[in-house]
This record gives C-alpha cells, structure tokens and sequence, in this order.
C-alpha cells in the first residue's frame, strides 16, 4: 500500500502551489464561471444540451484544462437553475473547483456542498472512468443521487445509487453508470467481494494478483468524491470492513468465557489490574497475575496457555470499565450492536475481535456468540487509498491538515460563507458534577422555549439523551429524542426540529448530512440555539454539531456544559480527576470558574493525539503487510487479515 502521493501525475499542479495563490486563482476563475453561465440564461434547452454534450469529448482529452473546467462548471451552474431553481454562488463555485484540483473544500454547515458538489462530480464523470460518490448513509446516498441526475443527465450521464442487500447483477449495473453514489461500507464491500473472487478464480497462482477474475462488481478506482470527508477519512479510517466467515464457540470456549468474567469479580482496580484510560487496556498486576495461577480452575480452563487465560480476564475486565451499554453499543433483540462513537449511529453486522465481543456479551447477560473469522477485511484507510483521484468537502477539517496531507496527499481549503456567520459562541460552562449541569441546562432550556427558540442539545450517548428527555418532560417541555434507536424517523425528527418552541435531544448523529429549517417565528426569535451536554473527544465533532445553528446567515448560538462527571476526563486518570474535585469543593454554588476549562480541552487533546496516533500506526502496519505479501503475490486483504 502507498500514498496517495503516487498518484500526483492525475492532479492539477495547484496540489503543491501555496494556499494563498491557490485562494486568488479559484475566486478569479470562479468569477469567469459566474459571468460565462449568466450569458447562457438567454439560449434555449436544445442549444444548451448541445454545448453540455460537446464537453464529453473535450473533458477527455483535455483532463484539468483550466479552460473546459471553467465551461463545464458555467453550464451545470445554468443546468441546476433550470432544474432545480438555484445557481451556485461563487463561494460555492470556489467549493467545487478546489475539489476538482484534489483538495478538501471546508465549508460551513448550511453552505450546500450537495449542490457545489455537481460541478466535481460532473466534471470527473465526463472523463469517462467512472466516479464514485461516498455519503454518509444510505439516505443520504439516494438523496444526492436523485438531486444529481437531472444535471447529470443534460451531459449524457448517468448516475445510480449503491443500497443494502442489492443482488450482485444490480450492483454491477450501479457501477457501470457514469457516478456511483453509496455510502463507504457498499464501496468497501464490493471491493472485498472482488478481491475473494479473484482468489478464488486463480488458486493458489503466484500471478493471480496480475489478473483480473472473469466477474467483478467494481470498475476500478478512478475518482471519489468524499463528503464528510473527516468522517470517512479520520473518524472511521481505522474501522475494518471485514466479510466475515463464523467460527462457531467450542465447550472450552465457552467455559473459559463465563469463568473470566466470574474471576474479574473477585480482583480489585489497582492491586490486582492497572488501567490506562488513554489507549483504553487493562493490565494484570504481579499480584494479580499470582492470584490467577493459584485459582483453581475448571479442567477446560486450566487446559489453555497461561497468556490466554491472562489476555481473557484482561478483556473481561475492559469490557466491564471501558464498554458500556447505550454508550459503546446497545442491546437489539438479544444482540450487542457497536455505536460509531463519531456519527453516533449503529454500525450493522460489525464485532469486535479477539475474544472481547463474547466478555461484552457475558457482561450485557447474552449468551456469547460465534466468533468471526476474516475471509478478507480492508480499512477505510487503505481502501480509499486505492483510488487515483481523491477529493471531498466536509464542515470541519482544517483541525486535522496535517495528518490529512501527510496520511492521503489532501490539503484543506476553507471556504468563505455566502452570507456573514451570526453564530454567537457563550463561554462554556463548568460544573462540580452531572447533577448541577442538567440542572442548568434544563433551566437554559426552560428560557429558550418559553422565548419561542428552537433548542438542539447535543449528548455523547443513548443514556444522556433519555435522561435529558426525561428531565425535560417533566417540566413539560416537548421534546424529541434522536440517536440510534431511533434512526429511522431521524428525517421526521430533523424535519420538524426547527419549530417555535422545540427542543431536540440528539447524539451526534443528528450533526451530519441534513439542514434544520427554521420557522420564521424562530428566526425573528434568534433562530436555533445549540447546546453542548459535554466535550466530544474530537473538537471537529464539536464545531459539527455547534454548526448546526446559523447556517446561511441565519442568528443562533451555542454553549457548552461540562462537568467534573463527564466521560471526557477519565482519561486524566481517576487519581487526577478525583483531586480536581476535591479542588472544586469550595465553590458551593456548583458552578466552577471559566478558567477550569483548560482540563477539559487537555482531555480532549489527549484523544485527538490517542486517535491519530493509531491512525499513523494502522498505516504503517498495513504497508508493511503489503510491502511483505505483494512480492510473494499474496493478497494482504484476503490471505493475511490479522494486525499482526
């Protein structure tokens, strides 16, 4: 596996030029953009079609041209006033080109990324490799595609949407369209399906990586449009799709499982086991250890290495500290389903490994489930690596630069809003505990409602959520709860959520992909005020779900309550966290001063660092693989799935 850097020959130059020439010469072009599609307003549909059609060629052979980029993007910017009644302003014009030239375009919640992105993706189409399109969901997916096809179609372009549970003919099919819209899981998928079958077509073929096998869904990996692209990129880049063989649970299997979780109850957190918060493990102590080698065991325990009864009892007590239900994964008809802890919604079909999915289990009082071995598993990160051209638009990127341009050759150019940004941004603030927070926040919210606002509160977890409903409810404020039990009225629930008077309780699901519109009672009111039940362990997820208020020049306002209680912290220490409020003590009142907030931007920064550096080490492990199996021609995604 190597970095995108490879594929410099298929950008424009302006991937190495500095930002600020890049800045002047996208506003200059996009201003000829604006003034070029103004002059098509007065030609009629058959001579409008007819130029969209003669660009297919010259999109061919002339690749990034600055001259047929410019009329391309002046005929969809017409298009789409025709179609659908807008046309691009300029920043959103500056949007598409700096995807087009292979950048991530920062662009502020509200700003349409969905419309700026046909200029890219109709572009990119008209080369004639096929574009892939990744949303965030689903819904999201079938969305954008149906918005595109209109424009889409003026060129002669065709666009389909990749959805669960389509047979692989119809998969094919979506493929073979000009853009292919889905979100990364259907992409990744399908590229594991292909890489099975080109195993299974060539055996044991020492050059069977050279060839391609009779049938394959993808059609190759030209061009990917990202949005979200943080999300993707970084928050799930690390997340394995992996196409799963089960390995059923044996008798010891099963013993040694209950037997670990019933040894954990007797051990005590620092005699016998160490925590480390920060990278989230359990350490047995020498007295720990000695504790486990006396303890009789059953005959099909006592069978096993001493390391696996030790790696055993270590998940058993991670599963209890570290893995909590409505938190990290919630109990569905009698199984544990993973919350993505960046989008908040449930990742279907996904396990952990190692043993910990069973300890999870047992804990949640589940019988445990089969094991899953890997018949062949793929990163996000390695695979969006694959592709030639990579560009995407997201609301919040410019915190991570560095490691989108050092991990996919990605630079980030923000983008000027249309409108000036009213958001008023209040100082956070900090509270002894969880006790004295809710109770602010629902006395904030109580205000907010009876002036006629729309309130959005953000919660880290399924928990909080209930738990903020209910105090709401009973102060007979009407409230809306989202998050991933109630994924399928999440539409309804956005919908609605920018009404005279409506609070919206969410985790962070709610902060990607839809817009909140406001009423104009709201509006006249101060529009959507967002709060902040706690710090996320990224900032990015923050300034996402802060963004959802004052989009496109509308008022609103965010705040964030924090308190000594919150989750954020535990990775401090316990020790550490339990002097803090031994410190805080003196302030009866609860409230602690504006300055205690440093704690929690340092947790919060000890995260981020956490996060990346797993990142860094996930890919340095994977070219590693590659760079040992490739000669060998092997295949490291189906033949070698272990992290080893």
């Amino acid at each position: 596996m190597h970095e995108l850097s490879i594929n410099a020959p298929s950008k424009p130059a302006s991937s190495i030029l500095p930002k600020a020439w890049c800045r002047w010469q996208w506003g200059r072009m996009a201003e000829r953009i604006v003034d070029q599609s103004d002059r098509l307003h007065a030609i009629t549909t058959v001579e409008l079609q007819q130029l969209a059609r003669q660009c297919r060629n010259q999109a061919r052979i002339a690749a990034f041209d600055e001259r047929t980029m410019v009329q391309v993007c002046a005929i969809v910017r017409e298009i789409a006033g025709r179609e659908h009644g807008i046309r691009h302003f300029p920043v959103q014009v500056q949007g598409a080109l700096a995807m087009l030239n292979g950048w991530i375009a920062e662009m502020r919640t509200g700003e349409g990324k969905t419309l700026t992105s046909l200029m890219s993706v109709t572009f990119l189409a008209l080369r004639g490799q096929g574009c892939h399109v990744f949303t965030a969901n689903d819904y999201l997916a079938a969305r954008d595609c149906e918005f595109a096809k209109p424009v889409l179609h003026w060129f002669g372009l065709t666009a389909d949407v990749l959805v669960a549970d389509q047979l692989e003919p119809d998969r094919k099919k979506c493929y073979q369209a000009d853009v292919t819209y889905g979100s990364e899981k259907e992409f990744g998928f399908d590229f594991l399906r292909d890489r099975i079958n080109r195993v299974s077509s060539f055996g044991n073929d020492s050059n069977y990586l050279d060839h391609e096998p009779a049938s394959t869904i993808q059609n190759g990996h030209a061009f990917a449009v990202i949005d979200e692209a943080d999300s993707i990129l970084l928050d799930q880049a690390c997340t394995p799709l992996i196409i799963s063989c089960p390995q059923p649970v044996t008798e010891e299997e099963l013993t040694l499982f209950h037997w670990s979780e019933q040894f954990a109850d007797r051990l005590s957190v620092t005699a016998d086991y160490l925590l480390d918060p920060r990278i989230q493990s359990v350490r047995l102590t020498q007295r720990g250890v000695r504790r486990l080698r006396l303890t009789a065991k059953p005959t099909a325990v006592a069978r096993r290495p001493g390391e696996v009864l030790f790696s055993q009892v270590e998940r058993a007590l991670a599963a209890r500290h570290f893995f909590h239900e409505n938190r990290e994964y919630l109990v569905i008809d009698g199984r544990i389903e993973i919350i993505d802890q960046g989008t908040g919604r449930i990742l279907p079909g996904r396990k952990w490994r190692d043993g910990l999915q069973q300890a999870i289990e047992i804990r949640a009082g589940l019988e445990p489930s089969d094991s899953t071995g890997s018949a062949a598993r793929v990163t996000l990160q390695a695979y969006l690596q694959k592709y030639r051209f990579l560009c995407g638009m997201t609301g919040t990127a410019s915190d991570a630069r560095a490691e989108l341009k050092r991990t996919y050759g990605l630079r980030v150019m923000p983008i000027p809003t249309h409108h000036r940004c009213q958001l008023r941004q209040s100082p956070a603030k900090i509270f002894i505990d969880a006790e004295h927070k809710w109770a602010a926040i629902t006395q904030d919210l109580a205000r907010l409602v009876e002036a006629g606002r729309a309130a959005l509160v953000g919660t880290t977890s399924i928990s909080s959520s209930e738990y903020c409903a209910e105090r709401l409810r009973k102060l007979g404020i009407d409230v809306r709860v989202l998050h991933a039990r109630h994924h399928r009225d999440e539409a309804e629930i956005v919908r609605v959520a920018g009404e005279p008077g409506r609070v919206t309780v969410a985790t962070n699901m709610a902060g990607r992909g839809t817009d909140i519109k406001l009423h104009p009672a709201v509006r006249d009111a101060g529009g959507l005020h967002v709060i902040l039940s706690e710090m996320n362990r990224s900032k990015r997820i923050d300034r996402q779900l802060a963004g959802r208020a004052a989009r496109q020049g509308d008022p609103g306002s965010s705040q964030a309550f924090v308190s000594l209680d919150d989750e954020l912290l535990t990775i401090l220490g316990v020790a550490r966290v339990h002097r803090l409020k031994e410190l805080a003590r003196r302030f009866v009142s609860g409230e602690l001063p504006p300055r205690w907030i440093k704690y929690f931007e340092r947790a919060q920064r000890l995260f981020e660092g956490r996060a990346e550096q797993e990142r860094s080490q996930l890919q340095l492990r994977e070219r590693r693989r590659s760079d040992t199996m490739n000669p060998l021609g092997l295949d490291p995604f189906v033949e070698f799935t272990s992290d080893g």
